[in-house]
């Protein structure tokens, strides 16, 4: 069972790798790197940088490599320093998520949305990189 989820992991993390290359093709591209909303021409060395890493990330957890581990846990850390920096740096960006998540008008309401969003997209984004990284720590010990 946790092969499996750490596999599956590995190919969404893959598949979000894409995305990432995708940015270098877009007017509009934006991206968050430590907490900092980059936006246009300022998005390409990051997206490929990081799309690579997380590319090679996915690859060597569908392989098994030894590699996979400090590989995924690194992800994961920056992960958790990116969502925690986003969220101090930009407090204001919970109203704009919340009015594309909802049909609030108010601040406050789009505020709660976007809050409760944001939560959601942490359990995911945690989940698929933490997530794998404590499946295979826990493969790793004895007993």
């Amino acid at each position: 069972m946790g092969r499996r989820f750490v596999q599956i992991c590995a190919m969404l993390i893959i598949l979000r790798s894409f995305t990432n290359f995708a940015k270098l093709f877009g007017d509009d591209a934006m991206m968050v790197v430590f907490g900092r909303i980059l936006r246009g021409p300022e998005v390409a060395v990051p997206a490929v940088l990081i799309g690579a890493f997380m590319l090679v990330t996915g690859v060597a957890m569908l392989m098994g490599s030894r590699w996979a581990f400090p590989m995924i846990t690194a992800y994961a850390g920056f992960v958790a320093v990116n969502l925690l920096a986003w969220t101090v740096i930009n407090p204001e960006e919970f109203v704009r998520v919340g009015k594309q998540l909802s049909s609030a008008t108010d601040d406050a309401a789009a505020r709660r949305a976007g809050v409760l969003g944001f939560l959601g997209y942490c359990v995911i984004a945690l989940g698929t990189t933490a997530g794998p990284a404590w499946v295979m720590w826990r493969g790793r010990r004895p007993g």
